[in-house]
């Protein structure tokens, strides 16, 4: 099964875990297998219509999603995906 690695801000809606293991053929099946079981994870992914967050940023292993299919990019058993939101101020 994939993997989802999440920074280690984000580990207080894992059970203090910063990797879970995930079901899911897609990005988009995985993530839903992750707020499912940690359901106070989903308001930190998606938005109010159930789409991922503008600031989340996901990678297939090293690969940003989004020069890939996006959600819908294939995940296999071996594969990291690593949410990493993005940071901003000034």
């Amino acid at each position: 099964m994939p993997t989802l690695k999440v920074p280690a801000l984000m580990k207080t809606y894992l059970d203090g875990q910063t990797e879970i293991t995930v079901n899911g053929a897609t990005i988009a099946l995985a993530l839903e297998d992750a707020v499912t079981s940690y359901p106070s994870l989903r308001f930190h992914i998606f938005d109010s219509v159930g789409k991922v967050r503008r600031h989340i940023n996901l990678f297939v292993n090293e690969n940003n999603i989004k020069a890939l299919s996006g959600i819908e990019t294939p995940v296999a058993e071996a594969d990291k995906i690593i949410l990493i939101p993005s940071i901003s101020g000034g």
